[in-house]
């Protein structure tokens, strides 16, 4: 039989989507199954956007558009950048409309990936980096951090791990799976480093709206290496438009000019109709999305105050995102299990869904999501807090 792709092949599914399936398993056998897994708001997509799509189709707005994005929305996209990240070189010509953040960093990597290339990984990751990585033809390096640095690249880790063959470096701020945000002085001292090397940066910053510790920042703001950085955003989170599929990106414009070479021959466009709402979006959802911010730190708060009264597990807050990073080793020591077994556990026996830290390259922890309501935060950590005594109890 004909072999199959080996980039296919050496790539892994989505651990949370497959988690996300099992839920809904459990669930359609009639189990109570509360979910702290997926990442997507539980809100609405705002009212403005949902008309904004309605005139779309019946203005018989429904054909192919330019590959790259309809004008308006690329305009309005390049003066979301220069005004809320500082990117002043961005411009409609250097801005690719996609289909969802993630697309915008798989045509990234396809545009400037080559075999034997390497692209650096901060662990804990989001989960489908390596696997993009592979996919595009390069492989990925993980760069270990911990609880001890906040989960953040130091400069002298990232210079260990520069060279020749480094194609590229993949920053998440806001970060999925921790929280954690870079302060423009950190990120200052990581763009002294990679000023010294020629290599592309792609920022992750699809969770800029939601933060809650301090102000986001883009590295693309720091002109040592504006010129290569490629920073990516998006609709799904800030406007709970997950579904819509709509993301974007801008950077350097030859960069830019080969990934839409690449989506031209992948998807042809963004859906037409989701274009014209996300450019509602940009326009008028504004207070939606600060009313969204300010009910997940309510939940937050919420959720840290009920996990810090659990044994045997310790909550790293987060900056931004919406999820908790909790460790649980103590627990995994005494339970004698990894962190997958316990989550697999406490989604079989007490019907919550959480993500394990092996999805994101970092086992002894779970991903707890707090995009869903405070009374099911609090359902489910008293779940959470039986299985521990019945764990503790058995061992």
């Amino acid at each position: 039989m004909r072999r199959l792709s080996s980039r296919v092949l050496a790539a892994s599914e989505s651990q949370t989507l497959a988690i996300a399936a099992r839920a809904n398993e459990l669930a359609r056998a009639g189990h109570d199954v509360i979910s702290l897994a997926l990442g997507e708001p539980d809100f609405p997509t705002p009212l403005c956007v949902r008309q904004a799509a309605c005139r779309a189709i019946e203005e018989g707005k429904t054909r192919y558009t330019a590959s790259s994005g309809i004008p308006e929305l690329r305009s309005a996209v390049a003066e979301k950048f220069r005004r809320d990240n500082c990117l002043p070189f961005a411009t409609e010509a250097n801005v690719l409309i996609s289909c969802g953040a993630k697309h915008s960093i798989m045509n990234a990597l396809h545009a400037i990936c080559n075999p034997g290339d390497h692209v650096l990984i901060v662990a804990p990751y989001w989960v489908s980096y390596p696997a993009m990585v592979r996919l595009a033809g390069a492989e990925p390096v993980i760069i270990e951090t911990s609880s001890d640095d906040g989960f953040k690249l130091t400069p002298d880790r990232l210079a260990a791990h520069l060279g020749p063959t480094v194609a590229c470096v993949i920053l998440n701020s806001p970060c999925n799976p921790t929280g954690t945000m870079y302060t423009r002085e950190e990120l200052v001292a990581l763009a002294a480093v990679l000023a010294e090397y020629d290599c592309y940066i792609i920022s992750d910053e699809i969770y800029e709206k939601l933060t809650y510790t301090c102000s986001h920042v883009s590295i693309g703001s720091i002109e040592t290496i504006a010129e290569r950085t490629i920073t990516v955003n998006g609709c799904s989170k800030a406007y709970a438009m997950t579904g819509w599929r709509i993301g974007f990106m801008t950077g350097p414009e030859h960069v830019i000019r080969q990934a839409a070479k690449v989506q031209s021959q992948d998807t042809s466009n963004p859906t037409s109709i989701a274009q014209y709402a996300a450019l509602a979006a940009l326009d008028c959802a504004g207070d939606d999305v600060v009313l969204m911010r300010n009910q997940f730190a309510e939940r937050r708060a919420l959720l840290l105050a009920l996990v810090n009264q659990l044994p045997l597990v310790h909550a790293h807050p987060p900056d931004g995102a919406f999820y908790v990073w909790l460790e649980v080793r103590p627990l995994c020591r005494k339970a004698q299990m990894d962190s997958m077994a316990l989550a697999s556990y406490l989604l079989e026996q007490y019907h919550v869904a959480t993500i394990p830290g092996d999805a994101f390259g970092m086992n002894g922890y779970l991903r707890l999501s707090f995009a869903t309501r405070a009374d099911e935060l609090e359902r489910a950590i008293e779940r959470f807090s039986r299985c521990i005594d019945v764990l503790c109890t058995v061992q």
